[in-house]
């Protein structure tokens, strides 16, 4: 079933019908419908504009993309960053500058789209089954220029990703690592799943895209990684072709940093005190982050007959079992997190 809403979300929805306590969607830390960003926002729009309907590689430039990137980079702990459109955009231009150079790529299993290349397939395997024959496979081909692309966690099913394979990675070939990190910007440090000084071999370069529109409460996309690799990226013709984020959102960002540290928080203190009062084993997570998933059917109806919305859809195909999705976000308080950990063990008590 679909429903309707004129407004946009933040701990409740408002649908034609009724209102419901909402815990879903991807707006972890809850910084779109932050009063304090809201406002740093509109400040900014008056300073900016809404849009920037110029390449960045233009010879006139605006100075708030290079400060705001050095600001971006230090915030996500990574030597440099790129911003572009969208977390899809940040995805394609990296696979696509590495795939015009000729690099061979492979597909980590439950990768997103946004590096996918046009003529791939995701791999059946489960992900320990695929990261366990990497090496093997990337030894056996004979390309000498490879680029593996992976998602940081699972999503929307959580699942969590160990990365020691890229150290078991041969040392003869030039290899690329690209991490989409949308569900983890903003969440996870990015040295909490892939540090970029770790002790892997010098023929390893490692890169994280991800979207800027889920925790971070932003349209747009980034890339992480070293200041050559990010300088090579910014000079493709997908890059100075496209249209740039916006650049209020940009300035706001940097207004209101410290906003950004109290909500991650607060995020935390929310998914200790959910847990803490969670009293079942059906609902999947990883730690401290804040999606629980479950196959076990009936849950979402559950939830939405005691007016809670979550999300439930098959994935990853329309012929797979409906995952139901419980979100906690910065924007939720105790009595709400309660209400919803009491209405998991109920329904654990009545389903059994």
């Amino acid at each position: 079933m679909i429903f309707y809403s004129s407004k946009i979300p933040n701990n409740t929805l408002q649908t034609i019908d009724q209102d419901y306590y909402w815990f879903s969607g991807t707006a972890y830390l809850g910084i779109a419908q932050h009063p304090t960003f809201k406002r740093n926002l509109i400040e900014s729009l008056v300073q900016w504009g809404s849009s920037w309907g110029s390449s960045r590689n233009n010879n006139v430039r605006l100075s708030i993309y290079e400060e705001a990137e050095q600001a971006l980079a230090q915030f996500f702990g990574a030597p440099a960053a790129l911003t572009v459109a969208s977390g899809m955009s940040a995805g394609q231009v990296t696979v696509s500058y590495y795939q015009s150079l000729e690099y061979h790529v492979e597909i980590a299993p439950k990768t997103h789209p946004a590096l996918w290349p046009y003529h791939k397939h995701l791999p059946i395997d489960s992900y320990e089954e695929w990261a366990s024959t990497i090496s093997e496979n990337i030894s056996k081909n004979l390309a000498e220029k490879i680029v593996i692309c992976s998602d940081s966690v699972g999503s929307p099913y959580v699942e969590d990703f160990d990365f020691s394979w890229i150290k078991t990675l041969p040392k003869n070939k030039e290899i690329v690592v690209v991490i989409d990190a949308s569900h983890s910007l903003g969440i996870q440090h990015v040295a909490d799943f892939l540090d970029f000084e770790p002790d892997f071999n010098d023929n390893i370069h490692l890169i994280v895209t991800g979207s800027l529109n889920k925790a971070m409460g932003m349209t747009g996309g980034v890339i992480l990684g070293k200041p050559e690799i990010i300088n090579h990226l910014r000079h493709t013709p997908m890059f100075a072709g496209a249209s740039p984020m916006m650049p209020a959102l940009l300035d706001a960002f940097m207004l209101s940093t410290g906003l950004y540290y109290e909500q991650k928080e607060k995020l935390q203190k929310n998914i200790q005190y959910f847990t803490e009062n969670l009293e079942v084993d059906y609902l999947d997570t990883i730690k401290n982050y804040p999606a629980f998933c479950t196959h076990r059917e009936g849950l979402h109806d559950f939830l939405k007959n005691h007016g809670v919305m979550t999300s439930c859809f098959p994935y990853p195909t329309v012929h797979d079992k409906p995952v139901s999705r419980l979100v906690i976000s910065a924007m939720h308080n105790e009595d709400e997190l309660l209400y919803l950990a009491q209405l998991c063990n109920q329904f654990a008590k009545i389903t059994g």
